[in-house]
Order: structure tokens, then sequence, then C-alpha cells
């Protein structure tokens, strides 16, 4: 991209697309409209309306540092600062890991759960709830329901809470050591965002009777991570991909909550699973007494989600 050269946009797409093809990136047109329509706040159609569009050396300016960072594999969605998520738009940043269209599948499966508890105003729990793309689409989708979200990450449940309001929902977040004396009353619509280690005791301010527990746990395996793309070993927050062991540790601790220890009483269970390991994932649910449980495909034919089914 030369600087004297007066370029125009459709110049610009086509010279950026193919340096992404030599670079291996990703669905290289696509990359190059979202990072010019970023900096000429455009949308990808209206560029192609604007095809002689002249850009000038400021704006190229700030194009070429975008496309400097998507060249260096950070994603897209970093770049962009957002991400669509089950029609909705989020907030994405390196606090927190992209949502992914799989994880539509869990919510999807979720909603399906509206007409049982129809008339009714369930609690769910959604545990790491990261950006807040699960726990935000439920709510915009099936605002009767009341809502308690926790991540290890106040940083995360800080950006969650944008994402609730970027959507219009209304929401409020505590700190770990919130004092318990002012225990906030689970409302309609509302989504509560508390901080909290699953690992530590259960938090006083998280309910410990729940209809539905969802959650999509960090569940890569370490020895899993060196093989990861550089989009995401090198720019996702590894707390939030991996156990720091064999990517199954979060799925033993919801079953010890809900199971064992009796923390936790819960109608259903919906966990996204890993798609490396979900056999294992599966045998480890049917250690227990679960009256059902069902396994959802992703469009892959893999099995990408667990519904289970804790009480008769």
């Amino acid at each position: 991209m030369t600087q004297n050269k007066i370029w125009n946009v459709v110049e610009l797409l086509n010279t950026t697309a193919h340096y992404f093809k030599e670079k291996n990136i990703e669905n290289p047109r696509l990359n190059a409209e979202y990072l010019l329509g970023k900096i000429l706040n455009l949308k990808r159609v209206e560029l192609y309306v604007a095809f002689e569009r002249p850009v000038t050396n400021t704006e190229l300016s700030a194009f070429r540092g975008l496309v400097k960072r998507r060249s260096m594999s950070e994603p897209l969605q970093y770049i962009l600062g957002e991400t669509e998520f089950m029609g909705l738009t989020f907030k994405v940043n390196p606090k927190v890991f992209i949502p992914r269209p799989e994880t539509e599948i869990l919510v999807e499966e979720v909603l399906k759960l509206k007409t049982f508890y129809k008339d009714k105003q369930p609690v769910v729990i959604d545990i790491c709830s990261g950006s807040g793309c699960i726990a935000v689409s439920l709510a915009d989708s099936w605002p009767e329901a009341r809502y308690a979200c926790t991540d290890i990450s106040y940083a995360a449940l800080e950006t969650a809470k944008e994402n609730a309001f970027l959507n219009q929902l209304e929401a409020v977040i505590f700190r770990k050591n919130h004092s318990h004396a002012e225990n906030p009353a689970l409302q309609n619509g509302r989504l509560t965002f508390v901080e909290h280690d699953i690992f530590s005791e259960w938090h006083p301010l998280l309910p410990k009777q729940a209809d539905i527990l969802i959650s999509n746990p960090p569940y890569i395996a370490l020895d899993e991570m060196p093989a990861l793309p550089p989009e995401v070993k090198d720019y996702e927050p590894h707390i939030a991909l991996t156990d720091q062991g064999d990517g199954l540790n979060f799925y033993k601790r919801v079953f010890e909550l809900v199971c064992e220890k009796q923390t936790l009483n819960c109608q259903y269970i919906f966990l996204e699973m890993s798609g490396s390991q979900p056999r294992r994932i599966i045998d480890l649910a049917n250690e227990h007494s679960f009256p059902e449980i069902e396994i959802i495909n992703d469009l892959n034919e893999i099995p990408r989600v667990l519904k289970i089914k804790a009480q008769k």
C-alpha cells in the first residue's frame, strides 16, 4: 500500500485481500472488508456502493495499522472491538473469550425450555460467564427468567455488564468480597454478575436453588494448547481456554456441586463440550445417577452440548 498513491475502496480491498491470502489469513476478502469498513465507518454492503471513493492519507494510515495487526494473527473481533452472537452485538477485548457460533447451539437448547417454564420465573445460573454472551442472549429472548452469572475474572464480568447495557438489559455486578448483608434479590430479566471461583466455597450471593445451570467452561487440555491456532493461543485469555490440566476439571466441579455436596440444587444442566474429548465428558456425567442425559451435536456432527435432567 504505497502512501503517495491515491487509493480508492475497490483497489484497497483487492490489494488487502491478496495480502491476507499470502499471509494465510482465513476469509481474506471478508477481513479486508470489515477492517476498511471500520476505518471508513461504512457497512460491508456500503463499501460496494462506494467502490470509487478515494481514501485519504489519514484513513490509509489507520487502515494499514489494522491490516498489520490482523496479519500478525490478532483476532478480527478484537481489532473491531465487537462481534455478533445470536443476532446481538457484543463488545469483545483480550479480557474475554470470543463467542463462537457453536455456543449458539447451547442457547437455542436452553430456550426450548421456555414452554416448560411457561408462566414461571425460572432461576438460571451461568458459570464461567465471560463476555456474558450466553446469559445476555437468554435474557434478551427470555426476560421472565432471573439470571445469576459468575466468573473468576472481574474484568470479564465488567465486559459482560457492558454487553448487557449495550443490548438494553439491566445488570448489576459484585466483587467476591461484597458484603453479604447487601445480598440482592434476583429480578426478572436482570443479570446479576458475581466474581467467584467455583473451586472455592459457593458464594453467598449466588442462589443455591436454581432451575437451570449453564456453562461453557475452559475445556482445552493443557497439552492441546500448543496446537491451537495463533489467533487463539497468542491472544485469547488462557484462563478462559484451559483449566491448566486435562480439560475436565470444570465438568467434575459442576457435577460435584450438584450431586455430591448438595451445594446447588437444580433441575437442568447445559454444558458445552470440548470437540476433542466429548466422550470423556459424557462418561463423567454417566458416573452420576442423572435421570436423563441428552447429547446435541453441532453442524459437523460433533457432540457439542450436554443436556442433563438433574431431577425427576
